[in-house]
């Protein structure tokens, strides 16, 4: 109910928030147990079958709007899917509400999980719907530009496909974007706007389904304890770093570990690199027990897994792709089924390359440098400095980053050394899953500390890291004994007390922001924020200029005296195409080059300088396809030089030209 509450007032309709849920069913889940169903992958793989509706689902969804976009067929995307929803209802459902609810009413393990899917529902509302609220709800507000870069690449699939960046005009999007991509599908077959979907509807669903994936897929891996997947399902949100007290103010805390704070607000990427990891895993597992004697349905759900772990999430993707291939040397001396089993091993490297290659090589060769400064920006490594280690390099280096592993992880590395131990030294013999699962661990950890990332995108390394070492150090929870029993019960305790810090943060913030909104305290005077002006502007774009129309904006920055590059807004309220709106993003996510940014500006700089002439202004739009300029009274620039030209739409925070 606390959920629904913030989402109304954060200008949500329960109407479109029902509509909504019921297309996420009509076209994701129920089209998945079809394929679920007609593959006999759910026979294959028991109690497994929610996960692979959402694996098949997603992927059919996905592949299917995308090949309907570029051909023009949009009206199979709207007919197909419930149809074939509808087919397994009539064919193969077997549902009896009276057994279901009695199954709710007895199973302790679901109880607890959906107490906790509510708790995080409320902390996804306060953290991301309230703080993101419609401007024109509440006022005027500062929205997270990452929040926005996901809704504007979720736009860019309703204009084309392949999609462009719609902040950075000509250059191809080139970005993990399959979450975006399935809200686009959802915002074109519902209607209801891909900004509503991001930010108040898409978390209950993402949610629910990352945690049926975590508890499921954890089922697999502990050989049918529940227990130990209830405990790995709890322990990815409740055990966090050491940071205690000085994650209060920023939320975050000193230690670098956000695990908690990704897997809430960034629903988009996070939460669903770890439904499809979790799904890979599974079907590994069982790959592996069968020594690769499967049919080939089961490889293609498999490769299909991992095609949309790497558009999921490309860092995680990376790191799980080295992993597998390092296990795969250990597997094929397992007397496997070598056809099969090259066949995964080759598909999965050719899968992980071509769309390296393909789709996210240019930002990640441009942006990705290598090098310590992730270890020296922690902690530890002053700490080591202060106690005598300055001048020791390399000691100080390795120290300061087990000790920062440390920290981020208190409750989990102790069970981990735990087993490590045991999983060494019957290495030739380990389980293809537990393989790797410690490859991940170390090779994500080692990616985090040795790699550096403008925008600290090598974090996701780490990320993918915890949630296998999660998955390992659960499995120890009944075997840890002696010293290393007390150290885990102090690191649980440490922990437990930060995420208590974290709650207290993420839920004041967020009530703090529902007070601006609600004018019950004074906004927070910023240089400058998204006023319900800028939104009733961006609607009128929507409603009112060609779908393939081209603005050009002088608010370009995240505030109007920075010079960060950053700036997402227009677009994603629009859904229309930006000439260049922002450019950091650009340059470190699409790989566009310094002398392609800096004449990109020098137009935009020009068109809204009084010292350009109406006539300068034609050929400018002209040669660049600019169709609009779209001027915020927030922002530097001049209006006299746009007095020739028709303006279109104007209030006291937006004025909108139209050039062609």
């Amino acid at each position: 109910m606390l959920y629904l509450l913030l989402a109304k007032l954060s200008g949500g309709s329960l109407w479109d928030m029902l509509l909504f849920f019921l297309c996420t069913a009509a076209y994701l889940y129920f089209p998945g147990r079809f394929f679920a169903w007609i593959s006999g992958m759910e026979k294959q793989i028991p109690n497994f079958a929610s996960p692979l509706a959402i694996l098949f689902g997603t992927g059919f969804l996905a592949a299917l709007y995308c090949f309907c976009e570029r051909l023009g067929f949009l009206w199979a995307v709207r007919l197909l899917p419930p149809v074939l929803g509808l087919i397994w209802i009539l064919f193969a459902a077997r549902l009896d509400v009276k057994k279901v609810q009695a199954h709710l009413r007895t199973n302790a393990a679901v109880q607890c999980i959906l107490v906790l899917w509510a708790g995080l529902l409320v902390l996804f509302a306060l953290m991301v719907t309230v703080k993101n609220a419609h401007p024109t709800v509440a006022g005027e507000i500062l929205p997270n530009q990452d929040v926005l870069w996901n809704i504007g690449n979720a736009e860019s699939f309703h204009l084309a496909f392949p999609p462009q960046d719609i902040r950075f005009s000509q250059v191809r999007l080139a970005y993990h974007y399959l979450t975006e991509l399935t809200v686009g599908a959802l915002s074109f077959v519902s209607g209801i706007s891909c900004y509503d979907i991001f930010v108040i509807y898409i978390g209950p669903v993402v949610l629910a389904a990352l945690l049926c994936c975590l508890y499921q897929m954890g089922t697999h891996f502990y050989q049918g304890n529940r227990d130990k997947a209830l405990l790995f399902t709890f322990s990815m949100f409740l055990f966090n770093c050491a940071s205690l007290w000085t994650a209060l103010l920023n939320g975050k805390g000193v230690f670098n570990n956000t695990n908690m704070l990704h897997l809430i607000t960034n629903v988009n990427s996070q939460s669903t690199a770890l439904i499809f990891i979790s799904v890979f895993l599974v079907l590994f597992q069982h790959l592996a027990e069968a020594h690769f004697q499967v049919g080939i349905r089961f490889l293609a759900t498999f490769l299909c897994s991992f095609f949309l772990v790497c558009f999921a999430k490309g860092p995680a993707a990376a790191i799980v792709a080295c992993s597998f291939a390092i296990t795969m040397l250990f597997l094929l001396f397992r007397k496997p089924k070598w056809g099969k089993a090259l066949l995964c091993y080759g598909g999965v490297i050719a899968i992980f390359l071509t769309i390296y290659f393909v789709i996210f090589s240019s930002g990640v060769n441009t942006s990705v440098h290598f090098g310590f400064e992730t270890i020296k920006n922690m902690p530890p490594y002053q700490w080591l400095g202060a106690l005598g280690l300055a001048d020791n390099h390399w000691l100080r280096l390795l120290l300061g980053g087990l000790l920062a592993l440390v920290c981020m992880q208190p409750f989990q590395i102790p069970l981990y050394l735990n087993g490590l131990g045991k999983d060494v030294r019957t290495l030739f013999k380990l389980p293809a899953e537990r393989l790797l699962a410690n490859g991940v661990v170390a090779g994500g950890f080692l990616a985090f500390f040795l790699f550096w990332h403008p925008s600290y995108s090598q974090l996701y390394f780490a990320l993918v890291a915890i949630f296998f070492l999660n998955l390992l150090a659960v499995d120890q929870i009944d075997q840890v004994r002696g010293i290393l029993k007390k150290i885990t019960i102090v690191g649980g305790i440490l922990g437990l007390a930060t995420t208590v810090v974290l709650v207290i943060n993420f839920t004041g913030s967020g009530m703090r922001q529902l007070g601006r909104n609600l004018d019950i305290i004074p906004k927070y005077p910023y240089v400058s924020t998204v006023r319900a002006g800028d939104e009733e502007a961006m609607i009128w774009m929507r409603e009112n200029t060609e779908q393939d129309a081209v603005f050009a904006t002088n608010r370009i920055h995240t505030m109007a005296n920075t010079n960060d590059g950053i700036s997402s807004i227009y677009s994603a309220l629009s859904g229309r195409q930006a000439y260049m709106e922002g450019y950091t993003y650009a340059i470190t996510n699409m790989g566009v080059s310094e002398k392609v940014v800096s004449e990109k500006r020098a137009v935009n700089e020009a068109l809204f300088s009084a010292q350009t002439t109406g006539e300068q202004i034609s050929q400018l739009c002209k040669e660049n396809g600019i169709d609009y300029l779209v001027y915020s009274t927030q922002y530097e620039g001049d209006t006299e030089q746009l007095s020739g030209f028709p303006c279109v739409f104007s209030n006291e925070d937006v004025e909108i030209y139209k050039i062609s």
